[in-house]
């Protein structure tokens, strides 16, 4: 079983797009509905002093966002069980917000088969 999951850094947004609490809350479900993700909850924002946080957490993965609107910046996580199409979901945000600059990468995840340990064999 695989995960695939993308990334984003967004650039170059219009504040506006990322201070709107009923608008963030409709791009997460958009995005989960093109990535072909099932929400377990409604989306989650949160608006402070240090920015925007939103999630949305779905049956077998998820979307989630950090913005900084004053900087027009957002960082985009969008990932999902194999047979997901993530892509999809961040192509819907980064069309809804407008984003002038993009940076994007993309990794396939699953079982660890030889494991890492930090402090030796």
């Amino acid at each position: 079983m695989t995960f695939e999951h993308v990334f984003a850094d967004l650039g170059g947004i219009p504040a506006n797009r990322l201070t709107d609490a009923q608008g963030l809350a409709g791009v997460l479900l958009a995005a989960a509905n093109a990535a072909g993700l099932n929400p377990a909850n409604p989306p989650v924002v949160k608006i402070g002093p240090k920015g925007v946080s939103a999630a949305l957490v779905c049956h077998g993965g998820h979307v989630a966002l950090h913005g900084v609107p004053d900087v027009g910046l957002c960082f985009v996580d969008v990932a999902g069980l194999s047979g997901a199409l993530p892509q999809r979901g961040l192509e819907v945000i980064i069309k809804r917000f407008g984003a002038r600059e993009v940076r994007t990468d993309a990794r396939r995840r699953g079982p660890v088969t030889q494991a890492i340990h930090p402090e030796g064999p």
